[in-house]
């Protein structure tokens, strides 16, 4: 491969690292502004375990737009509000 592919791909892995924890960041803020714990939290996600909501918050996990949707429905805040600073 070239090397400026290679460069790009590795600039992805950076911004989507970034962006996770970013989200991550903002689940944390917005459910410790609920009151609620992350077993609370999971509970609220369709009975997730609360090691999803843990690696979730760290970002440590490649979420999907189903288990941000049902993030924002827990806390009920629109899903565009997990990407606001």
């Amino acid at each position: 491969m070239k090397k400026s592919v290679l460069k790009e791909r590795d600039q992805e892995k950076i911004s989507t690292k970034v962006l996770q924890e970013k989200v991550g960041l903002k689940v944390r803020e917005l459910r410790e502004r609920h009151g609620i714990s992350q077993t609370e939290l999971a509970i609220r996600m369709n009975n997730r375990d609360r090691q999803v909501v843990q690696r979730l918050e760290q970002g440590r996990t490649n979420f999907s737009l189903n288990l941000l949707r049902l993030v924002s429905e827990a806390l009920g805040v629109d899903i565009v509000d997990l990407f606001n600073e």
